[in-house]
């Protein structure tokens, strides 16, 4: 799964994936549109989906809280509701 937010020229994808060896990762990229400043690269290795779909729920609140809004959800949804 991803899931772009986007505030003014900020921007967060979060990628919600299970690995080769059976570990759910959550990737965050965030940066800003047209910068030459580098983008920030975090990833979180969790044992669980329910762990990861915890860790994205949060992330997703929290982008909300800062005035984020998704901007579209590209791949198959793993039973969230971002609306």
């Amino acid at each position: 799964m991803i899931v772009h937010w986007r505030k003014n020229q900020e921007y967060l994808v979060i990628r919600l994936y299970q690995d080769l060896v059976g570990d759910w990762i959550v990737s965050q990229s965030r940066g800003r549109l047209q910068s030459t400043i580098k983008q920030e690269y975090m990833r979180s290795i969790l044992t669980s989906y329910s762990e990861a779909r915890s860790l994205v729920l949060s992330l997703n609140k929290q982008q909300r809280k800062l005035g984020y809004k998704t901007m579209g959800i590209t791949e198959k949804q793993l039973g969230f509701q971002f609306d």
